[in-house]
């Protein structure tokens, strides 16, 4: 969609000079730092001595200050005069995420921890979201960004050509919009390629270099330490600029790119990846505008005073306005591919982060929270540290997989302490709770479980437990009673043996006590809403053994919900009861070639699909308990191994053994699901697949604060400059209802991302397990290298978990949502003795009466001034909730922004406050509490 026929109108050419800077991609984090140590070098010099050097954005994002200055301590006050002044601009961002396997309050926490690093360095107001490399933009980015005081964003990624002008409207699925900019044909590099390459190389495109041209130094260590992707660096650069290009080079970039833009004004873009601060520029600046004086305007800015000049001239009426998920592969454009394959890039990385992020978000936070009511002393350190760490990780390069495996090796490191930092903080606040509780009744060498639950809402759970508990008085049994309400929770015992055990304590060595070690499965009813309840531990002798199944006949499972046949070749079959529905054939596996890489997905020419439907499968009952069964089912897949280029794969075969486990709870409409797979094959594909039977046209995925609907028919992409394929993202469930949406099946998953609904008669669903490529870096268009780093293949022993839900009705009305959430965070549970303080042993600190209104965070806030909680509703209808409070007494409540500003009071009663959310809106609650004095 371009209106303009022509360039004529252009008036003004507005330059901001830029550098892309992936953090860690071509090289480890590391040794991308000494390059940013010569790039903040040079550039800090220019601004520091060139007066006319107007400003230098820093790609939107801000980590890159802190690396900096770790190393370079010595030029903090000249940093911090310049960000101040404006002239080296940093935010909105922390760092440039990627967005799509990454949680909605990551997402959110960016643009905080983005925030603090402006205020930290007096930066002027940022308005503008320049994003310009996440591929694709989650739907509810505009009402984020207005939260956070920003109504512009600059993207290209995700939006092609023949939708909207360079600037448009962007509307979230609440109605909040921004002003945006999908740049013109060469996105970000507009003035940097056809302009200043042009006035310093010769040329635009060639990139060709000549040795001896200019006196400039080539370097290259050769020896057999240097590694791979090995490259000449220039020592001395030449900084020399031909003034004689600056006319013809300016006027064919006004005549290519100016009928994009709607008003007079022009973007250019000066700035590439890993880019620099030119020397020459305000020369080069200076001199443009005295040849084209009378014709250009021209003027050497930032992103903000473009914005400033051009909505006044922005014909509203008629500017597109696009609206949701930017996800369309490019039909017309250069270079801005969608580039989805990312989401299936090195499954296990974004498994880690799932992990990581869950226990730092889904448990750490609330849990904390919940103790700091109580009176506990602050860890606010750790948790922003835990958070640094992964937002570090969410660099968009290294989050899509698309980076050598020392970067994705020094993930898993960081992953590694996000872990350790958010299990620190759950302990602290567990033994918090725990040391505290009233212990006045109990005796001294009383044995309690506490059980922990950090999502709102009050659960029912079966989980196991792996105890040690002294073998003085445990040896024969136990019953488990709940404190205060005498309830006994059920439970099978699993294991049981003689076992002994560590106790430290900080005034003596570790001594040892003879224990037994019971593992055991318990069924407990009503955890409190974001909270815990106690359970007390009686030595019993005459334990009645229950000698109820699940078992119903030869590998068949069932329950009141569901029953669950496994089939001779690995497969399921259900009978989903509720609605009489049989779905058959669920979970086969598929296994085919890949011949892309991390960005892209590209079938060998000649493929061959192999599938586990004709397998022969080993199926044992490995769980026969009254609570839950469960069978392990194992076979082998003979697989092509990795031929030599793109028409087919390989000629010899490989077999890649894989072992599923499925489990049914007794009181449960979920049918649990693990899939181990022994990986030494290279470049394939492979899905785990479940056929619905008469599918509708629609399928319903979570994203970030919302549920989206897609179109599963796949757009006919013959004659565009990017192909279409049918994956798409979610963050933990895909549904897909019949015709009628009367029924539907959904994929619940922990850390997978990506799935694709098949156009076939069956409706399958297709959760990508793993995609094995090369590694091929594509620094240039003209220059791929392929490494040979391994990691990307995921080879070795690889593990899913994912749950299959049968379900009627609405995604917005059942409890596929609900249940996900639930299977995503489990308790957390402890065994102690007596506590010494006034806790009750049963609490809660707050709950939400409505399950479809779904929560994101409960967090202490920012400032320390109370607690954070934000909700959000992902219903296409408004929905009316409470939020009731047991643990202290509200002193305030706000309505507040995402960036914790208060907007209003909240409409409160007692210790209730009454909320109502709009139809996908998201919404964010500060309150102050009285707290607990112990």
């Amino acid at each position: 969609m371009v209106r303009n026929n022509n360039s004529e109108h252009i008036k003004k050419i507005m330059v901001v000079s830029n550098t892309h800077w992936d953090r860690e991609f071509r090289k480890s984090f590391e040794k991308t730092r000494r390059m940013l140590l010569d790039m903040l070098d040079v550039t800090l010099d220019i601004l520091l001595n060139d007066p006319d050097y107007h400003s230098f954005t820093m790609d939107g994002h801000s980590i890159m200050i802190e690396d900096y200055l770790e190393m370079r301590p010595e030029r903090r006050s000249e940093i911090e005069k310049l960000i101040r002044e404006g002239r080296l601009k940093i935010g909105p961002y922390y760092t440039l995420a990627e967005q799509f396997s990454i949680s909605g309050e990551a997402i959110v926490r960016n643009l905080v921890f983005g925030r603090k690093m402006m205020d930290k360095y007096s930066a002027p107001k940022c308005t503008v979201a320049y994003t310009p490399s996440s591929w694709g933009q989650t739907g509810q980015l505009p009402q984020i960004l207005r939260d956070f005081g920003i109504d512009k964003m600059m993207f290209y990624r995700g939006i092609s050509h023949d939708e909207a002008d360079a600037e448009y409207i962007w509307e979230a699925p609440d109605g909040s919009t921004v002003y945006a900019s999908r740049f013109a044909v060469y996105a970000r590099y507009n003035w940097y390629y056809q302009v200043h390459r042009a006035v310093t190389q010769g040329t635009v495109f060639d990139k060709n270099y000549t040795w001896g041209k200019h006196d400039d130094t080539p370097f290259m260590i050769v020896d057999e330490l240097a590694g791979e992707d090995n490259s000449y660096t220039l020592q001395t650069p030449s900084a020399e600029w031909n003034e004689e290009e600056i006319r013809q080079s300016i006027m064919d970039m006004v005549k290519r790119e100016g009928k994009h833009f709607t008003t007079d004004t022009f973007l250019a873009m000066n700035g590439h990846d890993i880019s620099v601060a030119f020397p020459a520029e305000t020369q080069i600046m200076k001199r443009a505008r005295e040849v084209f004086s009378g014709t250009y305007e021209i003027e050497h800015t930032d992103l903000e005073t473009f914005w400033e000049d051009v909505i006044p001239k922005l014909d509203l009426k008629n500017l597109a306005v696009l609206k949701g998920e930017r996800r369309s592969y490019l039909k017309e454009g250069m270079w801005t591919f969608l580039f989805p394959g990312t989401i299936s890039t090195r499954t296990y990385l974004k498994q880690k982060d799932f992990e990581s992020s869950s226990m730092l978000a889904g448990m750490a936070e609330p849990l904390y929270v919940l103790a700091r009511t109580c009176g506990a002393q602050n860890m606010d350190s750790y948790l922003e540290r835990g958070w640094k760490y992964l937002l570090s990780n969410h660099t968009h390069d290294a989050n899509g997989g698309c980076a050598p495996d020392a970067v994705c090796m020094d993930m898993e490191y960081r992953y590694r302490k996000v872990k350790d930092i958010a299990e620190i903080v759950t302990s602290d606040a567990m033994r918090y709770i725990v040391k505290n509780m009233d212990g006045s009744h109990l005796e001294k060498d009383a044995v309690q479980v506490v059980v922990f639950n950090s999502i709102p809402y009050k659960r029912d759970v079966l989980f196991r437990l792996k105890m040690e508990l002294p073998a003085e008085s445990y040896k024969q049994g136990f019953v488990m009673r709940e404190q205060g309400t005498g309830r006994t929770a059920e439970f099978t015992v699993l294991n049981k043996e003689k076992s002994s055990t560590f106790v430290d304590s900080i005034w003596d060595v570790p001594c040892i006590i003879d224990t037994v070690q019971y593992e055991i499965c318990v069924n407990m009813r009503d955890i409190p809403a974001l909270g815990y309840t106690s359970f007390l531990l009686e030595p019993d002798h005459t334990i009645a053994e229950n000698r109820s199944t699940l078992v119903t006949d030869v590998n068949v499972m069932e329950n009141e919900h569901l029953r669950v046949n496994i089939n001779t070749n690995g497969t399921i079959d259900v009978l989903y009861k509720e609605l009489n529905w049989f779905i058959q054939g669920l979970n086969y596996l598929t296994d085919q070639g890949e011949c892309g890489d991390a960005w892209k997905h590209v079938a060998p020419v000649s493929d061959e699909i192999v599938s586990s439907n004709s397998a022969s499968a080993n199926i044992v009952l490995t769980a026969d308990t009254p609570l839950y069964a469960s069978y392990r089912v194992s076979y082998t897949m003979s697989v092509p191994e990795a031929g030599d280029g793109c028409t087919g794969r390989g000629r010899k075969y490989a077999e890649m053994p894989v072992t599923i486990y499925y489990t049914l709870h007794r009181d449960e409409k979920i049918i649990y699901t693990a899939v181990e797979i022994d990986n030494q094959i290279k470049d394939h594909w492979v899905r785990a697949n479940f056929p619905t039977g008469d599918p509708g046209r629609y399928s319903y995925a979570d994203t970030h604060f919302d549920i989206v609907k897609r179109n599963i028919e796949v757009p006919d992409s013959t004659g565009w400059a990017e192909p279409a394929y049918g994956m798409q993202p979610m963050q933990s469930f895909v549904y897909l209802p019949d015709k009628k949406e009367e029924k539907g099946l959904a994929i619940g998953t922990k850390g997978l991302f990506e799935y694709e609904v098949k156009e076939d008669r069956r409706g399958t669903i297709a959760l990508t397990l793993l995609r094995g490529s090369r590694i091929r870096l594509a620094v240039s268009e003209e220059k791929q290298t392929e490494l040979s780093d391994e990691g990307i293949q995921c080879l070795g022993r690889q593990r899913f978990e994912y749950c299959i839900i049968p379900s009627s009705g609405s995604v917005y009305e059942n409890d596929v949502p609900c249940l996900v959430e639930q299977y995503r965070l489990p308790v957390r549970a402890c065994v102690c003795g007596r506590g010494k303080g006034k806790l009750t042993s049963k609490g809660s600190f707050v709950q939400i009466d409505d399950k479809a209104v779904r929560i994101s965070a409960v967090k202490e806030a920012e400032d320390k001034k109370g607690i954070v909680i934000r909700l959000y509703n992902p219903d296409e209808k408004d929905r009316i909730c409470t939020m009731r409070f047991g643990t202290g007494r509200i002193e305030r409540a706000w309505k507040c922004r995402m960036n914790e500003e208060n907007i209003e009071a909240a409409e409160k009663e007692g210790n209730e406050i009454r909320v109502n959310v709009p139809s996908k809106k998201i919404q964010t609650y500060r309150v102050e509490m009285e707290q607990e004095i112990l």
